[in-house]
C-alpha cells in the first residue's frame, strides 16, 4: 500500500492492534503474524534521496535486522533511481 504519511502510520498502528489483541487472545494465525512490527522491521519513505526506513519506537533487534535488510533490498532494486526514472518521464 502507498499512502502519505498520517494515513500510513493509523493503518499500521490499527494492524499493530489487531496483533496485540489477537496474539492476548491466544489466536495463533499466519496471517496476523504479517502485523507484528518486529517481522515486517519497518517501512520505506519514499520520494527521498537514499533508503529511509521508519521503525517503531520499541524496536528492538529483529525489527532493527529487518529494517537493515529492507533497506539493502531497495539499494540492490535501485528502487529510488526507479521512481526518479519515473517521474522524470511522467513529467
Amino acid at each position: 500500500m502507498v499512502c502519505e504519511g498520517y494515513t500510513g502510520n493509523i493503518i499500521l498502528k490499527l494492524a499493530e492492534s489487531i496483533h496485540g489483541l489477537v496474539q492476548r487472545r491466544n489466536v495463533h494465525d499466519e496471517f496476523f503474524d504479517m502485523f507484528e512490527f518486529e517481522q515486517y522491521g519497518g517501512v520505506p519513505v519514499l520520494g527521498v534521496n537514499k533508503p529511509v526506513i521508519i521503525g517503531h519506537g520499541i524496536s528492538h533487534g529483529k525489527a532493527f535486522m529487518n529494517m537493515i535488510n529492507i533497506a539493502q533490498k531497495m539499494i540492490e532494486k535501485d528502487v529510488v533511481g526507479k521512481i526518479r526514472e519515473q517521474l522524470a518521464v511522467g513529467s
